[in-house]
């Protein structure tokens, strides 16, 4: 199951922050927007995730999806860690980048490849954009693969192209007229 927290379209300023949290060239910049994603990713977690868990299933351990441009920690996980400890499940590093080319909306069998042996481990794993899922569902596969157990996967923004080409129009126009609140219980807990 994936879960978005937040729905962006391009451009607009969930989609600048998202970037500079990673990219943008002053550190200070870096630093805040850190912050604020991390803030997102973890007043969900504080909120909800009693409710993903006895909706899902329970976690031990917390994998954030590889990052493309920052092999020593993925940035969310840096963010989240630095900003909030403790919120998430210990942080886990069960995955390296393996042979497969993750491509535009290709995923690949062999894009991550487990690092040690997941077998019987419990994993939530946490993606800061999801656009396409190549790289979330590399992960996913790769975890999965090994013999671990991932009940969901939660991702602070999923980017959407209104339009009625991709059958999105409507969802974002429904979604947009909804103010975003916290504390309203999560579209998944009535199912």
């Amino acid at each position: 199951m994936v879960i978005p927290i937040s729905f962006y379209a391009k451009p607009s300023p969930l989609r600048e922050r998202m970037h500079d949290f990673k990219e943008h060239s002053d550190e200070t910049v870096r630093a805040r927007e850190s912050r604020n994603v991390a803030a997102i990713a973890a007043r969900y977690i504080t909120e909800h995730g009693g409710a993903l868990a006895a909706k899902f299933g329970t976690w031990d351990e917390t994998v954030a999806v590889p990052s493309t441009h920052h092999s020593d920690r993925p940035a969310l996980q840096s963010a989240i860690e630095d900003n909030f400890p403790g919120i998430f499940a210990p942080f886990a590093r069960p995955l390296i980048q393996g042979p497969g080319n993750m491509d535009f909306n290709q995923a690949s069998e062999s894009g991550f490849l487990p690092a040690g042996v997941v077998d019987g481990k419990r994993y939530l794993l946490i993606d800061d954009t999801f656009t396409t899922g190549a790289r979330l569902h590399s992960a996913h596969h790769a975890l999965v693969a090994g013999g671990a157990i991932v009940p969901a996967a939660i991702i602070v923004t999923r980017k959407i192209n209104p339009s009625p080409l991709y059958g999105s129009l409507a969802m974002w126009n429904r979604q947009t007229q909804v103010a975003f609140r916290f504390d309203a219980p999560p579209w998944w807990s009535a199912r």
